[in-house]
């Protein structure tokens, strides 16, 4: 199979998958896009899962980020859902999680489908299938159902139950919401944009061990900015090098202490001292010690 380390626009929104030479390009333009845009239905609902088991559903949009001392002035009530007992330091939560058992349940599933999907697998070399992360969106919801069985007491405008039901509206301006339409994306690899009509093997090579790094984005974004030929770490070592240096020369230059001059060894006139005798130099005798 071939080893497909598919990269956006953040370090964060890359990820492997595998696929054969045998595939046509748009194929795996499509199927790169769907693993790529449910990866990312499984981080927002991860993170919002986390969130309701921490401080509860979300409040009213018009009592959000308010406290209990601005609302004596108003006739809103921010703790209309109940006394809270998680209160959210940011005023945008209930305060409200469910029982703790349940909650428990919520972080726990949480943080795994984070991992599952993290784009350090990256670095362990584990790709990621359709099959795994439709697992972990199911045991998100299925996490969510347990909390709240038919989504009783969860507000229609809850984050959590607006992706449950498929409802969530993107506007790219977040990692987690930088989807991506099949008909409106291709593939670049080695400076070249990969010609949607052509097979894999006619791009690459038949040899299905291969691995290439491809870049994903809107057609109409042009060619991708070209990588640093150095890695993240090459680069901060050179960087501690050269500013290790500069400090260096910095202190050489602000020391303007010149007492070494008042040395014997720095003495211009030390060689012909010691060869002729005289002052504090050692006198030598031509033939004899």
């Amino acid at each position: 199979m071939v080893l497909l380390h598919i990269k956006r626009t953040n370090d964060k929104n890359e990820f492997l998958m595998e696929t054969t030479v045998q595939n046509g390009v748009d194929q795996v333009v499509a199927e790169a896009v769907q693993l790529h845009n449910m990866r990312l239905k499984v981080q927002r609902l991860a993170t919002t899962v986390k969130e309701l088991g921490l401080h509860g559903p979300i409040r009213p949009e018009e009592t959000r980020g308010m406290s209990d001392d601005t609302t004596k002035m108003t006739e809103l009530d921010v703790n209309a859902y109940g006394t809270p007992t998680n209160p959210d330091p940011h005023g945008y939560r209930t305060g409200c999680p469910p029982p703790q058992a349940t909650a428990d349940i919520l972080l726990r599933t949480g943080d795994e489908a984070l991992l599952a999907v993290s784009h350090k697998l990256v670095e362990q070399r584990r790709a990621l299938d359709m099959r795994c992360v439709r697992a972990e969106l199911d045991k998100l919801m299925g996490a969510v159902m347990i909390a709240y069985p038919a989504y009783h007491r969860l507000p229609y405008y809850d984050p959590t139950r607006i992706e449950c039901e498929n409802k969530e509206e993107l506007d790219g301006r977040s990692d987690m919401q930088d989807v991506l339409d099949t008909d409106d994306t291709v593939l670049w690899w080695a400076g070249k944009e990969m010609s949607l009509d052509k097979a894999l093997h006619e791009l690459i090579g038949k040899n299905e061990k291969t691995k290439i790094v491809v870049r994903m984005q809107p057609k109409s974004g042009g060619a991708p900015v070209r990588e640093s030929r150095i890695d993240k770490d090459t680069h901060s070592a050179m960087l501690a090098h050269y500013h290790k240096k500069q400090e260096e020369e910095k202190k050489l230059k602000e020391d303007d202490d010149d007492s070494y001059m008042e040395s014997a060894w720095a003495n211009p006139k030390s060689l012909k001292s010691a060869l002729i005798g005289g002052g504090d130099s050692v006198s030598y005798r031509m033939g004899g010690r």
